[in-house]
């Protein structure tokens, strides 16, 4: 750090970054690197390094920078000192320095051990219950009732977190160190939930059963969520949620199906009866190599790569991407004729893939054979958009089908 008078926070600040969340660790901004409008890049201010969950971006500060503007390295530390240098700049940062020293600083605690997770989370999932909603929800899926109770799936709780939170250490469960629980101002210790995060809860499990981390499916998505992590990373002893991958079927298999969302791989397991391993996001892969290096050495010898077919959207302006699209120039004109090249979906077809050639490059390294597997493709090889995800496909065709592949 002596080479450099900047922080990444001040990279942030000179790129005009749009922060979406903050804590006294970490930033969560706008990607300037790719269509991200939902805070997917982390700026960490401890090692001065980010990550995009979107692209798969990663690096240190510098890199940040010159990435964005396309430049190199020593331009950028050029750049950024100039900018860091002007006396409002300097002005802006010890009054900013003055809030923060003003607050109280977060301790996370370390995470558990997969075992001590497993164990608490059992039995909080044991002392809550599946609202007939959430379970009319999951039925319309394609799950059958038995199939809902096995994987065991509970609404979350609108109230009493406290309770339940001393009910789980009065049974002996540890709750320091486990996602989602942490300390209030009062010191007594509790769990994180509340109305926005309102939802059912999907246990994520390793290939041995064990459930360590719980993702939200939330009743009324924001910022463009549909799922959140159950995490205590922005409070006082708690812990982050790691984005541990979601193992369903038969460790060792012979054969594994790799897609994006527990819940994905629950139902895409439960039509077909295959193994699949489910990723937080097709760019968060930093946990796949140990779960499949694990899985070959059990058996596994080949991968398909199940990820929905946005991998194959098709790049043309049709005025349907975003609600932004009204500001588009090409908007409203004869698209199917004139096939007007879509910059906006582009970049994420360029995203998907970049996570699929990760995947083939992880394939690559521990000797596993891979395929990618696609469905309701066009005469040109791009998808239809009828069918997206992986179980949506396995619940317009028979399971007999699916097991020929």
């Amino acid at each position: 750090m002596q080479d450099f008078p900047f922080t990444i926070r001040d990279v942030a600040s000179v790129m005009n970054l749009r922060i979406r969340h903050r804590n006294t660790v970490s930033l969560d901004v706008d990607c300037p690197l790719c269509d991200d409008h939902k805070g997917k890049m982390n700026l960490n201010f401890q090692k001065n390094v980010f990550r995009c969950n979107r692209c798969g971006e990663s690096g240190g500060m510098l890199n940040l920078y010159a990435k964005a503007y396309g430049v190199d390295l020593q331009t950028a530390r050029k750049e950024i000192i100039e900018a860091t240098g002007g006396s409002a700049f300097k002005r802006e940062q010890i009054h900013r320095r003055e809030i923060e020293s003003t607050k109280p600083q977060i301790t996370n605690a370390e995470m558990a051990e997969d075992a001590v997770k497993h164990k608490t989370y059992t039995r909080l999932f044991e002392m809550l219950i599946l609202a007939d909603c959430h379970k009319d929800s999951l039925l319309k899926r394609g799950f059958t009732e038995e199939q809902i109770e096995a994987n065991g799936y509970k609404s979350t709780p609108v109230y009493g977190y406290k309770k339940l939170t001393k009910r789980l250490i009065e049974e002996g469960c540890t709750v320091e160190g486990v996602p989602g629980f942490y300390r209030d101002k009062d010191g007594e210790w509790t769990i994180y939930f509340n109305r926005k995060a309102s939802g059912f809860m999907i246990p994520v499990k390793n290939p041995d059963g064990l459930i360590t981390g719980v993702q939200i499916r939330l009743d009324h998505p924001y910022d463009g969520r549909k799922y959140i992590w159950l995490s205590s990373v922005n409070f006082e002893g708690g812990t982050t949620s790691g984005s541990p991958v979601h193992f369903v079927g038969k460790p060792g298999d012979k054969t594994v199906f790799v897609t994006e969302g527990p819940l994905k791989g629950d139902l895409a397991h439960a039509l077909s009866g295959r193994t699949f391993l489910c990723v937080p996001g097709v760019n968060q892969s930093a946990n796949l190599m140990p779960v499949l290096n694990e899985m070959k050495e059990l058996g596994t010898r080949f991968l398909y790569e199940a990820y929905d077919m946005d991998k194959l959207l098709r790049p043309v302006c049709q005025g349907d991407y975003s609600e932004n699209c009204k500001e588009c120039p090409y908007y409203r004109k004869d698209w199917k004729k004139q096939r007007i090249p879509c910059e906006k979906k582009q970049i994420k077809r360029d995203n998907i893939n970049r996570g699929c050639n990760k995947l083939a490059e992880i394939c690559k390294e521990l000797g596993l054979q891979g395929k990618t597997l696609t469905w309701d493709t066009d005469t040109d090889g791009n998808w239809a958009e009828n069918v997206k995800g992986v179980d949506d496909y396995l619940v317009s065709i028979s399971k007999s089908k699916f097991r020929e592949i």
